[in-house]
């Protein structure tokens, strides 16, 4: 039966296309273990989401990536958007070879094989919340969906600078640094109206990070106190700061001492809204996706994950 199938998902690139030179172990490891698998390579950026949807409607219910974030980002849409079967039913795991695996330090989850072997047996999960955003590009209403962390402003530019240094062969640390240092130097605030919690913020806007987990780019706490599972976002709007203002503040993002940065705001929320006259772009856990306005809400546990 395909339901006790594991299906993995393969990004070849993932981690300097380590993932690629790796599978042979793992699927040895796996055939070791005897447990029972399936797995397809993704060929191109959307793929995972597609074979995630077909494989769903095979009967397929459980499904580990071998990739970084990114790539559980497109399973857990392929999840999402599909209508066979309710999100609740499907179980999510990964072995992660990414570059900057914030999703998995949310849990302090292992990244050995023999580790990651013995979660698949045991395959003890629990349900966590999702993130969704429904939004207008070019006049067409769409929706997506994060496990982690999503950004708007400086956050989702310095994301999108890093995906490009990706497609070129540059998947390390270094590469994020750098998209991070020219992201200081060359980015200026945006003009946003944000609806949330009964306020209304509008004017400039340097950043914003909307937390399901704490961790984003690559260890950074710029909602420190999430929880993804009790039903909220966490939400930290950075006003229009200075370049100099920037630089003091980002050992307090690493800290997660965040409630120290003078000026910045932080909520609480089940869902909030944001308008833009021009088109912007929004990361979700390191995909860009872009749009004129957005409406950001939670699903409460609503999928199973491997930990």
């Amino acid at each position: 039966m395909t339901e006790n199938i594991f299906f993995f998902i393969i990004n070849p690139n993932a981690g300097n296309n380590g993932a690629k030179r790796e599978w042979e172990t793992i699927e040895k490891l796996l055939k070791d273990n005897n447990i029972n698998f399936e797995y397809k390579f993704t060929e191109a950026t959307g793929h995972a989401e597609a074979i995630v949807k077909e494989k769903i409607a095979k009967g397929f219910r459980n499904f580990v990536v071998v990739g970084g974030d990114g790539t559980l980002n497109e399973v857990s849409n392929g999840i999402f958007k599909q209508k066979e079967v309710p999100t609740t039913e499907i179980y999510i795991g990964i072995f992660s070879m990414g570059t900057g695996n914030d999703w998995i330090r949310y849990f302090n989850i292992p990244t050995d094989y023999s580790s990651s072997i013995d979660r698949l047996i045991k395959k003890h999960s629990i349900k966590q919340d999702v993130g969704k955003i429904k939004f207008l590009s070019d006049e067409q209403e769409n929706e997506a969906y994060f496990l982690n962390v999503a950004g708007l402003g400086l956050d989702s530019k310095i994301v999108q600078s890093t995906n490009v240094m990706k497609v070129r062969g540059k998947r390390t640390k270094i590469a994020y640094f750098r998209s991070l240092f020219k992201g200081f130097i060359k980015y200026k605030s945006q003009i946003l109206k944000i609806s949330i919690e009964d306020e209304i913020i509008e004017g400039k806007i340097l950043s914003m990070s909307i937390g399901n987990g704490k961790f984003s780019g690559g260890g950074m706490q710029q909602t420190p106190n999430a929880l993804n599972n009790d039903g909220l976002l966490d939400v930290t709007i950075y006003p229009n700061m200075t370049k100099f203002q920037i630089a003091l503040a980002m050992p307090k993002l690493y800290s997660g001492k965040i409630e120290k940065i003078k000026g910045l705001k932080t909520y609480k929320t089940t869902s909030f809204s944001i308008e833009n006259l021009e088109k912007t772009i929004f990361e979700i856990d390191g995909e860009i996706i872009d749009g004129k306005s957005f409406e950001i809400s939670i699903l409460p546990l609503s999928i199973n994950v491997i930990i």
